[in-house]
């Protein structure tokens, strides 16, 4: 989803010594004499260019989910603790594999603590999926198979890949500049001139915001989870570009050279 807003002030500038051309505020009317007068020089150096700000504004949900399960067994025979999180852990290793997980998206952690005379043997599971289907039926299986509290499925984590992650920032970096480029053009109609290339750009401000706020009392939902992790990029830059003389109005200035 993507968000548009012009600037309500254009800056207009030339590289020609003159007096401060000031603000041009966005809705006000002048007259084709007096705008032509601010821009347009008869010297053939002469600049014309304008500065304008462009805002740019994209949200993204998150495109991985990481499934976590927790095993532990506390026996007073290590071993038999050790087969009771071995059994269960197949079991997850297998189903993680039915829903497509590959290898590289798993890993496995396992530890042994001594609670007095008991043995306490737990492993954590983690999965990542790209699919949010599977990743629910996956969830499901496990919740209705596998025993509590020997076996706990968490909540689960949404996070971004880095791929999509820079793809959001770039667009809206990219739409900044092209509303940047909508106000130039609709200040430079007004004058009779035509916007050419970008000359100048700098980011005025780059922020990113995570999710919404909480609510005291509200249930972890999966979808609250999922929305608390959608992040927001507003871009802010402002952009020279060139401005030049429409081409019926180039040729008369050339032949009164």
């Amino acid at each position: 989803m993507s968000m548009r807003r012009e600037e309500n002030l254009a800056y207009i500038t030339s590289n020609r010594p003159m007096k401060s051309l000031g603000l041009v505020p966005k809705n006000r009317l002048y007259t084709d004499e007096q705008m032509r007068g601010a821009l347009i020089f008869s010297d053939s150096d002469s600049r014309r260019q304008i500065t304008v700000s462009g805002m740019g504004e994209f949200s993204l949900p998150p495109d991985r989910i990481k499934l976590i399960v927790m095993i532990t067994s506390t026996k007073s025979s290590v071993n038999e603790a050790k087969t009771s999180v071995i059994r269960r852990l197949r079991y997850i290793e297998q189903t993680f594999r039915n829903y497509g997980v590959k290898e590289q998206d798993k890993t496995v952690v396992q530890s042994i603590a001594r609670r007095d005379t008991m043995y306490e043997v737990t492993a954590e599971v983690t999965a990542i999926f790209l699919d949010i289907q599977r990743y629910q039926q996956c969830h499901n299986q496990l919740v209705e198979k596998l025993d509590a509290p020997v076996v706990r499925v968490l909540d689960p984590v949404f996070f971004h890949s880095t791929l999509r992650l820079e793809n959001l920032k770039r667009q809206a970096s990219v739409q900044a500049v092209r509303n940047a480029k909508h106000t130039a053009e609709d200040v430079a109609r007004t004058v009779g001139l035509h916007v050419a290339k970008a000359v100048h750009i700098v980011e005025e401000s780059y922020q990113e915001r995570e999710g919404s706020l909480s609510t005291p009392g509200q249930a972890a939902s999966f979808q609250y989870l999922l929305d608390a992790k959608t992040i927001t990029v507003h871009v802010t830059v402002n952009v020279t570009f060139e401005l030049k003389a429409k081409e019926r109005q180039h040729k008369h200035e050339e032949k009164t050279k």
